[in-house]
């Protein structure tokens, strides 16, 4: 019974700390400690493609090399990509003016620090003053504040980048440009003339899915995000006759929520002024005087008697006697109860 308590301690134990790792990325209304270094070149958008699968994307618009590459806690094995976040630096060559990066790739050394940005060179340097850029990165490591927030790419729908080893048996693809949170709970492809069928995340932003059959296109693809549960459909967006490693174009991307902060109102405390009564003065007790009314003298009122005719004795009525034969009752002659005599029995 002792062991058994134990190992059910230590399961909650467990739970609660990877509830609180998880915690980290997912917080986005407070601003929170990080670590950040850079990798790539000086200007540039890091490595080309990374873990996530998005390819030369990172360097194009709408991602235009503002990316970073996340530690464990923020990749998440593959379903940290795609996610976006604001970070702010507080020393003297930074702004002061937060810059949002987008997760595309895998930093699995990165765990100095709880939560861990290994930013493009073009990201770090936006983090600095004008002509202080070289400057701030060779500081190397810095500790920044950072929060979690929805991606936002304008003027651009969710694409459909088909993956090179991908065959009517097998079909991969990453999806890029997302809007909102920028990663997905489910992803569901229906092949024509059939129902959705549930597609398997991988380490990155790739989903697969082995039917075991050969799928016939046009395609549908359903996108269900992962923290607003906010499902999207992309109608028809591989066509019948795709090639892998293509990239095909919705008409369609999630909607940007828009978080209002509202700053707390300190309201000055109101000093109200003394409000000074005049005492009241008791009055003098007010003593009605009588009132005198005049006597009502009413006139008499004759009236004329009424006059009743008498009443006149009737006769009394002399009513025939009645005369009834009496009644002779004959006398009731009960007869003695009958008793049987015993039954016998024969022995």
């Amino acid at each position: 019974m002792a062991l058994f308590t134990c190992k059910y301690f230590c399961f909650i134990v467990a739970l609660f700390a990877i509830s609180l790792k998880l915690c980290y990325c997912h917080n986005k209304t407070h601003w929170n400690d990080a670590g950040i270094t850079w990798y790539g070149e000086r200007e540039g958008f890091g490595s080309s493609g990374g873990a996530c699968g998005y390819g030369d994307a990172v360097a194009k618009p709408p991602y235009n090399c503002m990316i970073s590459a996340g530690g464990p806690s923020i990749y998440q094995d593959g379903k940290g990509c795609g996610t976006c976040y604001e970070v702010v630096c507080h020393h003297p060559f930074c702004t002061q003016r937060p810059v949002k990066v987008m997760i595309s790739d895998e930093c699995p050394g990165c765990t100095k620090s709880a939560v861990h940005f290994d930013l493009s060179g073009r990201a770090f340097g936006a983090l600095a003053k004008p002509g202080q850029g070289d400057q701030l990165r060779n500081l190397g490591e810095l500790k920044v504040k950072y929060k979690r927030v929805f991606c936002e790419h304008p003027n651009s729908k969710i694409a459909i980048h088909i993956d090179p080893g991908a065959n009517p048996y097998y079909m991969s693809f990453a999806v890029k440009f997302v809007n909102g949170d920028g990663n997905f709970e489910c992803v569901e492809v229906k092949p024509a003339g059939e129902t959705y069928i549930k597609m398997e995340a991988m380490r990155s932003a790739v989903w697969k899915l082995n039917a075991g059959r050969a799928l016939k296109g046009p395609f549908d693809v359903r996108l269900t995000s992962a923290v607003t549960k906010t499902v999207l459909v992309a109608k028809c967006v591989i066509p019948e006759k795709w090639s892998p490693g293509a990239i095909y174009h919705s008409h369609v991307n999630f909607a940007v929520p828009k978080f209002v902060h509202k700053k707390p109102v300190h309201k000055k405390p109101v000093h109200h002024k003394p409000i000074h009564r005049k005492p009241i003065h008791h009055h003098k007790p007010i003593h009605p005087k009588p009132i005198h009314r005049n006597p009502i003298h009413r006139k008499p009122i004759h009236r004329k008697p009424i006059l009743r005719k008498p009443i006149h004795h009737r006769k009394p009525m002399h009513r025939k006697p009645i005369h009834r034969k009496p009644i002779h009752h004959k006398p009731c002659h009960h007869k003695p109860p009958h008793h049987k005599p015993p039954h016998k029995t024969h022995k």
